[in-house]
């Protein structure tokens, strides 16, 4: 049963967020913009430039101390992100994987501590909710 409701959830996201897409390609929307990037020629080029600036701060953030306690024999881990960025351009709904729950932990921590967007995303020229999502490898 737990498999069935999180097949369902799983195709409800990739279903809303391919409608956003296909919205996305109105002239008066585009996606969230992280500080750093700028208006881009296409939304595709917005979407990479703030999910790579996300991607830099976390790393620049993260506590890599706890990631070589965690894991005394590797030289890297991966998580996975999960977080939507509200009307405002915060983040909001955030959630994590890991192969160590402190290590998820400490992801939601940097990720609540993020700063606002330089400018939230927009559907039809009205502020718009945007889910990311992402897999990330930090090295240490």
């Amino acid at each position: 049963m737990k498999k069935l409701l999180f097949a369902i959830c799983i195709l409800y996201c990739m279903n809303s967020f391919s409608q956003q897409n296909f919205k996305l390609e109105t002239k008066n929307s585009h996606f969230p913009m992280f500080r750093g990037c700028k208006k881009a020629v296409s939304n595709e080029d917005l979407k990479n430039c703030t999910i790579e600036k996300i991607m830099d701060y976390i790393k620049v953030s993260i506590n890599y101390e706890l990631a070589d306690k965690l894991f005394p024999l590797d030289k890297s881990t991966q998580f996975q992100v999960s977080f939507v960025i509200n009307e405002k351009g915060k983040a909001e709904a955030i959630s994590a994987k890991a192969h160590k729950k402190e290590m998820a932990a400490e992801a939601i921590r940097v990720l609540k501590r993020m700063p606002k967007m330089k400018e939230p995303g927009t559907i039809n020229g009205k502020p718009a909710k945007f889910p990311i999502d992402f897999l990330m490898t930090i090295y240490f």
